[in-house]
């Protein structure tokens, strides 16, 4: 059988073991709490450097309350992009009142920040422009 040299090379990769090993591997680390400022991995409680929950309002209770009255009325996903069929109500009301409280004549919410880059930036751009 013929060595391969992708497959030699995946094999040789030892960095992620060492860094498990050495307690060091930062990734896929499930959290054993709810998102907060601090939270509990392996049964210990820790500082939360890394949540995108800026405002706290993962664990607001007003947020909780109202997302439990949204997956009751809308179910716990759009099922679909917003392009086709999954805009909710929701989503209009939101980027109305976005629009109204920074004075602007509309806005659009985008799901993450990956997605507001994907969709300005290819919209701002034609064939040959450089960013």
């Amino acid at each position: 059988m013929t060595s391969n040299p992708l497959n030699k090379k995946v094999n040789s990769f030892t960095a992620v073991d060492k860094l498990k090993a050495s307690e060091l591997y930062p990734f896929f680390r499930p959290l054993e709490s709810d998102q907060d400022t601090e939270v509990v991995i392996d049964g210990k409680k820790v500082l939360m450097f890394g949540s995108n929950s800026y405002l706290g309002l993962t664990n607001h209770e007003y947020i909780k309350e109202c997302a439990k009255k949204a997956i009751d009325k809308y179910g716990s996903g759009c099922a679909g992009s917003r392009f086709l069929n999954g805009t909710l109500d929701l989503h209009l009301e939101l980027e109305e009142a976005l629009a109204e409280f920074v004075g602007k004549e509309a806005a659009l919410v985008f799901s993450t920040g990956y997605q507001v880059n994907l969709g300005v930036i290819s919209a701002l751009g034609a064939r040959g422009d450089y960013f």
